[in-house]
């Protein structure tokens, strides 16, 4: 080895030693290798919180809706039923997030509870389009009825990183709620809820 090659070498060497001992930086390098897995794990978790809000928010509403059937009330509301009890569930979720196109809703009622039935729902393929409406059955005083509302929720993180959606390369996640509960023995029905 030639001289000048060997001075080449030794600089470098020994620049490269004091390299990996300078501990100036080593906390960034360190911070960028775990961000990624630290952020992926905070927003999945911000990401599930939505969920379980927006889930808990429409138990409630479902609850709420199923009592204006229950009383009597819904059963004197004109038109398209199952706009109405849609309406009445996005009103007491106080219109959290896409309500109208992203809820479906069914009631359905029989002879008793054994004998209910309520409909497959249709599965999301598309997190921008709109959702079907279901089916509300008109309902008497006495009879057991089951109102059921499901709300197709777009997630915000890439499901790849969450695991939260319903149907794999979807980009949904299903919440359901259902209240199953029996007609109060009215004889007529009341006033539309609004």
């Amino acid at each position: 080895m030639t001289l000048p090659t060997y001075n080449v070498l030794r600089r470098l060497h020994a620049r490269a030693r004091t390299y990996l001992r300078n501990g100036e930086g080593s906390a960034a390098i360190e911070f960028g290798l775990l961000a990624i897995p630290f952020f992926m794990l905070i927003f999945g978790i911000l990401e599930l919180a939505i969920i379980l809000f927006l889930n808990a928010s429409m138990t409630h509403a479902v609850g709420e809706a199923g009592r204006q059937i229950r009383v009597g009330n819904f059963q004197a509301c004109s038109g398209d039923k199952a706009e109405k009890f849609k309406e009445l569930v996005c009103s007491n979720m106080a219109s959290i997030g896409r309500c109208a196109d992203r809820l479906r809703v069914d009631v359905e009622t029989g002879s008793n509870f054994q004998s209910i039935t309520l409909p497959d729902p249709p599965e999301a393929e598309d997190p921008d389009s709109a959702i079907p409406n279901g089916t509300v059955a008109s309902t008497m005083g006495g009879e057991p009825v089951v109102a059921r509302a499901i709300y197709y929720y777009s997630l915000a993180m890439p499901a790849a990183l969450t695991r939260l959606e319903t149907k794999k390369g979807s980009g949904i996640r299903e919440l359901q709620s259902s209240t199953a509960f029996r007609n109060e023995p009215f004889s007529t029905a009341g006033a539309c809820p609004s």
